[in-house]
């Protein structure tokens, strides 16, 4: 069994590195690990190291990891950059949990004429925890915070790379993102996007993509659509 994953926030070398408290009580606690035990740290930003647990503790209840190696790991390509409606309740975490093991860029959340659920401090504060225990548990070097909301069309004014609306007619999105480097894909309320959004999305750039015929609920369309572009 691999080591088990830490976040910290930040990682650049070896040496000692402190874990938060929380992480701390985690890898004490739930995971009963001990000095001499192996662990693994990542900072979210592609830096992992492989280290053990020490027998130091400081005063605020970090705990000392000592790193013997550490390393950039590669972005995935194309980058792709998420621009989504957010679903209501626990469909939001599943939304984030499911795309995050595939290496979103980052991920933008929409402010659509159908949007049932709207952004606030706290909820962007809650999916930025679950991105990074959804990075722990997949072994996945890189996160991403949540961005502002946006309507539809600044998504696309502002996209990186080629942007794309998933959107019934369009293109398959695997065909459409052949030899992209970077792409930003705008993914729906329920309901879809009205007309008046479609329109003008396209208008500002964005080309239509689709998954096929079936109407998918915002959170499987999402992890769909990473899943096309990462193992397809």
């Amino acid at each position: 069994m691999s080591a088990a994953w830490f976040h910290v926030p930040t990682l650049a070398q070896a040496g000692i590195v402190w874990i938060p408290k929380d992480e701390a009580k985690h890898a004490l606690g739930a995971r009963r690990l001990g000095p001499g035990d192996a662990v693994t740290l990542f900072d979210g930003a592609g830096h992992v190291g492989a280290g053990v647990v020490t027998d130091q503790r400081r005063h605020d209840g970090a705990l000392a990891i000592d790193v013997g190696s550490a390393a950039a790991a590669p972005r995935a390509r194309p980058a792709v950059h998420l621009a989504v409606a957010i679903p209501k309740g626990d469909r939001s975490a599943a939304l984030i949990e499911s795309c995050m093991p595939f290496e979103p860029a980052s991920i933008t959340p929409l402010a659509c004429e159908r949007s049932v659920q709207r952004m606030s401090a706290n909820l962007a504060m809650r999916l930025d925890r679950i991105a990074l225990e959804a990075c722990k548990q997949s072994r996945q070097p890189w996160s991403c915070a949540i961005g502002a909301e946006v309507p539809p069309e600044a998504a696309v004014r502002s996209a990186q790379g080629r942007a794309f609306i998933l959107h019934p007619g369009g293109a398959p999105l695997c065909e459409a993102a052949r030899g992209l480097d970077a792409m930003t894909l705008l993914i729906g309320p329920e309901g879809g996007f009205s007309d008046r959004e479609v329109a003008a999305c396209e208008a500002a750039g964005a080309s239509r993509v689709g998954l096929g015929a079936t109407i998918l609920r915002i959170e499987l369309a999402a992890s769909a659509s990473m899943a096309v572009l990462r193992l397809g």
